[in-house]
């Protein structure tokens, strides 16, 4: 979703949300708990996280801390009666609670279909067992079809006995761990094996009609894979982020080289060519204004990437995200985007190159920007940030979790408006540019501007066809069942955010000949059949007010060819081409009041006139 222009992208984070709530609030880490699980009856009775774990055989890596050991450890879990509940104690009473772990394929083992019910029951209730034949020593209800293989094993239960008796704990490891068949708390502390590769479900159920209390669940659960403690299903964002800053830094230290070529490598000569004023031996070399707005956004793409990539090793090794670092690649992230959008937007308008400014358009751009800042880092930080009371609530069908689930909705819908309108400023303003050059007849511009189209074309053209395909492949459920390959769909996203950011950059890189692209107008071929009116002088397809009248100096066609091969070979602007084709006469660049006075050029060529 990262790239410039994107308004399909956000479409397809509409039909993702559901998918994208698995994804982004179950943390295969050292998760801990405090959470009220609800009494039988009310909408957040049955709580479950689900993560994606790889086996052994499995796994893309076995290094340390997991060195190739792939469990889920809950037995640190401890139930009490939740405080206020009871007034008095009451000796050898409990209230049960049900512990379930399985991989996600056997979810529809659990609960039955019951004639005049609205919904799927899951608990084994009275009314339940009269129409079912359920069991009632098991509260939460497990069917399955012994002909159906159990390649990942089947739901595993532990039911637990908490007393009814204030402030008194019962861990989970101690109270019934002897319950499975495989005893997954064995001598070594390794909790549930994993035996082969899935996404597993972690289902706490409270599902005692009988004495229906609320129950405090603290404590917490270690999900940790043969390579350490990131969920499967993300895993591949660590190595991705590494080789994205790996890019960025061959890009900013690339960059880097150019700008300092320019200002302290170039001779005298080819400063004054860089500053456009032939003969000043005292110039200073300069970076164009688009060149430096470039610069930002390579770098915050180089400190994003890092603290991306820090961020996830850390979590890898300790099972815990660091909330600063994380925090911090929000940041930068947002703001990279943000600043992305308004440079194309500014590049395409023509800013620097076309115009010197962008007068009462800037604070439009501005504004604009600012806007999908804030929308953007309001919708990061809710799903990312640890501690978000989605995490506890977005699989249990609360109020809550619908609330914020509408949030986020909402804030989809936002970020696509405001990626719409950026769209459309995009090609409005690159459609005015380009047709604004073709009058003036500056061909080398022209060319620059040509090809920007092109990787603004490609890269639209891509956005569309894997926007189609991740909707159809979530549609069909695709991503739940290949959950290990689900980060590809934003990491392709960030693979075609920098080739479009590196193509820009290619596009106006610093070198002695760059001025040439800068803010200055070439003189048109002089047309003995052109009426000479001058109508095409004011520039207004962008809405600039920009008059080429008052232009400092003019650019015209240089002899140098070699200037021209360094951007693909000679340009000609519409004429002979060479100097005796019977084309248009080339001139050395001269001011404008040469031009009006009709002053003898320094090269000893007549008065024009």
């Amino acid at each position: 979703r990262k790239m410039a222009f994107a308004p399909l992208i956000d479409m397809t984070r509409i039909r993702w949300l559901r998918l994208l709530l698995v994804f982004a609030f179950a943390r295969a880490d050292v998760y801990h708990y405090h959470l009220n699980l609800g009494a039988y009856g009310t909408q957040t009775n049955l709580r479950y996280r689900q993560s994606g774990m790889f086996s052994h055989n499995d796994a893309p890596s076995k290094t340390a801390p997991g060195n190739g050991h792939s469990y889920i450890d809950f037995g640190d879990l401890e139930f009490q009666v939740m405080p206020g509940e009871l007034s008095m104690a009451y000796p050898g009473a409990v209230t049960y609670v049900e512990v379930a772990v399985f991989e996600s394929s056997h979810f529809s083992e659990l609960g039955v279909t019951v004639a005049g019910a609205a919904a799927k029951q899951y608990c084994c209730t009275p009314w339940v067992e009269n129409r079912t034949g359920c069991n009632p020593s098991r509260g939460l209800i497990r069917t399955w079809d012994e002909s159906k293989p159990t390649k990942n094993g089947t739901i595993e239960i532990i039911r637990i006995p908490v007393p009814l008796t204030p402030g008194k704990k019962v861990k989970l490891k101690h109270a019934g761990f002897e319950q499975l068949g495989h005893a997954p708390y064995s001598a070594e502390g390794k909790g549930y094996k994993v035996r082969q590769s899935g996404l597993y479900s972690l289902l706490l159920a409270n599902c005692d009609a009988t004495n229906a209390l609320d129950v405090l669940v603290t404590g917490e659960t270690k999900w940790l894979n043969p390579y350490g403690y990131l969920p499967g299903e993300i895993y591949g964002m660590m190595p991705f982020f590494g080789v994205m800053a790996s890019i960025y830094f061959v890009a900013c230290a690339g960059w880097a080289v150019l700008c300092c070529w320019l200002y302290v490598c170039a001779t005298p000569e080819e400063s004054a060519v860089s500053r456009g004023r032939s003969g000043a031996q005292d110039a200073a070399p300069r970076l164009t204004e688009l060149q430096r707005w470039i610069s930002v956004v390579l770098v915050l793409g180089l400190v994003e990437n890092s603290l991306k990539f820090g961020d996830y090793v850390g979590w890898n090794a300790d099972g815990e995200r660091n909330t600063g670092a994380l925090a911090a690649s929000l940041v930068f992230g947002v703001t990279k985007r943000a600043l992305s959008r308004v440079l194309v937007v500014m590049t395409s308008l023509g800013y620097s190159v076309v115009k010197p400014s962008l007068g009462p358009q800037l604070s439009k751009v501005a504004a604009l920007g600012l806007t999908y800042f804030m929308v953007d880092m309001a919708y990061d930080l809710l799903l990312n940030l640890p501690g978000s009371k989605v995490v506890d609530t977005a699989s249990s069908g609360s109020a809550a979790s619908v609330f914020l689930a509408d949030g986020v909705t909402v804030l989809v819908l936002l970020l696509a408006a405001v990626d719409v309108v950026f769209y459309v400023w995009i090609l409005q303003a690159l459609v005015g540019t380009i047709t604004y050059l073709e009058r003036k007849k500056e061909e080398t511009k022209l060319l620059l501007f040509r090809r920007f189209r092109v990787v603004l074309v490609t890269a639209f053209l891509f956005s569309v066809a894997w926007s189609l395909y991740t909707a159809l492949a979530s549609a069909q459920g695709y991503f739940e069942s290949h959950w290990s390959s689900a980060w590809s769909v934003n990491a392709v996203w960030e693979v075609s955010y920098v080739l479009i950011t590196v193509a820009i950059a290619v596009l106006w890189m610093p070198s002695k000949h760059a001025q040439r692209y800068a803010y200055s107008s070439q003189l048109k071929t002089f047309d003995p059949d052109e009426d000479g009116s001058g109508g095409d002088d004011d520039f207004d397809d962008t809405g600039s007010g920009f008059d080429s009248a008052t232009n400092a100096h003019v650019e015209m066609r240089s002899n140098d060819h070699s200037v021209d091969a360094e951007y693909g070979g000679e340009l000609d602007d519409g004429g002979g081409g060479g100097g005796g084709g019977g084309g248009e006469e080339e001139f050395p660049a001269m001011s404008i009041s040469e031009v009006i006075t009709g002053t003898k050029l320094a090269t000893g060529g007549e008065k024009l006139t």
